[in-house]
């Protein structure tokens, strides 16, 4: 009894501290986080090696990336329109879920398809993968909503610590059974058996959601018309803040994607990596990217978005170099997984803050008449890079001699482009200190 005595008036305490608002509003997004980075941890991890177990070629590796993005840039804008019609900005994103939901449970059934399974795979990879494009473009949208300015900052970086340890143990777990089996067909039924389990995260994450509560609009939407498109573009690219971030996020994204497929390619098979090391690999980068994003949290309290976002692409510059090293002649075949996973662990760390910066960029100047619609033409830009990037990324690569020679050649140009994304985030801080709108939280 003295026992429980002593912990009453602290679980009284606790309860109502998570009766306030921004307490639920964490919790709240917390769930969310876990139940979103689950799948996508299994699809970081899962589909390219599902894809290599049903039989695909490195061309196909790299349509991994381009079939999903199409599908979902076909559908982005439509998205967009509709969202910025409804009463509230939940409405889409919780619809998108519920399709991924259900999309994962064909994409796990594909292999009992026999010769149509490699068609049906990129069926069912482009429904779920590009339900959670949608989903990540209409949720920055909906997060603005529901989260007040001074929030942000505190609430992502509270989901994305959590999403990064739930990123350690998911790949590990699954790593884990698909080393314990011996044959081909049974480590594809391990995937299949973790695809049905985020079909029911993801919809239990659509459940999570409804439970945020999102204001009413009050304003009425203009009737749609592809004079709206117009007018939208027109008020984006009339502030010269989202024509700055516009120039910052797609030159970012199009030299981090450059390597997506390649960096696949360049583990399996010249750092001679089993699904064991690459499980392993994903838990001690996202270990790193625990520990670092409560310090990119603070950066950016301090010194601002746009300083923390150089210190993000000097990480990404870094990972080409080290890779090299450690796919290079310098490490033993049984050593080069090992020399991978330890050169990956420094830009991991500085490359967890890109998410928490770039929304918060895009939210500090993206126009708030028709948001929604401008987010979705962004997101159609990165989308359409994301689909085209990395399989220009392979065939760069098969163009210079699909050997090592290639992905120095390759490796080199990747570099070179990534400092040019660095010079650009650079001068945009200075010319935004310039302004005084480190901290703006809206534009003007």
């Amino acid at each position: 009894m003295k026992i429980l005595d002593h912990f009453r008036p602290r679980l009284k305490g606790l309860r109502a501290t998570m009766a306030l608002p921004r307490q639920q509003l964490l919790l709240i997004f917390g769930i969310e986080g876990i139940l979103y980075q689950f799948a996508q941890s299994v699809n970081n991890f899962g589909n390219n090696l599902y894809a290599r177990g049903l039989g695909a070629t490195d061309t196909q590796i790299g349509l991994v990336q381009t079939v999903p993005n199409v599908l979902a840039l076909i559908l982005m804008l439509p998205c967009g329109i509709i969202s910025d019609r409804l009463r509230r900005s939940r409405t889409v994103p919780v619809a998108c879920l519920t399709i991924m939901g259900i999309m994962y449970f064909f994409y796990g059934s594909v292999p009992m398809f026999g010769a149509l399974r490699m068609s049906l795979f990129f069926v069912f990879l482009g429904m779920t993968v590009a339900s959670a494009v949608l989903y990540n473009a209409q949720w920055q949208n909906f997060f603005g909503d529901v989260t007040p300015q001074g929030d942000r900052n505190g609430v992502l970086a509270f989901r994305s610590r959590i999403m990064f340890f739930i990123g350690v143990l998911t790949p590990l777990l699954c790593g884990a059974f698909m080393a314990s089996r011996q044959t081909a067909d049974e480590k594809l039924v391990v995937l299949r058996i973790f695809y049905y389990i985020c079909g029911v995260f993801v919809l239990l994450q659509a459940l999570a959601i409804r439970r945020i509560p999102c204001p009413e609009r009050t304003e009425k939407a203009e009737r749609f018309s592809p004079a709206l498109v117009g007018q939208a573009c027109r008020d984006a690219f009339g502030s010269r803040y989202f024509r700055r971030f516009f120039v910052t996020g797609i030159l970012f994204y199009a030299t981090w994607q450059l390597d997506w497929s390649m960096w696949f390619i360049q583990e399996t098979q010249y750092a001679n990596m089993t699904e064991s090391h690459l499980s392993i690999m994903n838990a001690v980068t996202c270990i790193a990217q625990v520990a670092t994003i409560g310090v990119y949290s603070r950066l950016i309290q301090k010194k601002s978005v746009y300083f923390a976002m150089i210190f993000v692409e000097i990480g990404y510059i870094l990972g080409a170099p080290f890779a090299l090293l450690a796919m290079s002649p310098l490490f033993s075949a049984a050593a080069k997984p090992w020399a991978f996973i330890a050169g990956a662990i420094i830009p991991s760390a500085l490359e967890c803050g890109f998410n928490l910066c770039l929304v918060q960029m895009m939210l500090a100047s993206a126009p708030r008449k028709n948001r929604s619609l401008i987010i979705s033409l962004y997101t159609m830009v990165t989308t359409t890079s994301n689909a085209v990037v990395p399989l220009l990324g392979v065939r760069l690569y098969t163009a210079l001699g699909s050997d090592w020679g290639a992905v120095l050649k390759f490796d080199s140009i990747l570099i070179a482009l990534r400092f040019v994304s660095l010079i650009e985030i650079i001068w945009l801080f200075f010319v935004t200190r310039k302004e005084g709108r480190l901290f703006a939280t809206d534009p003007d």
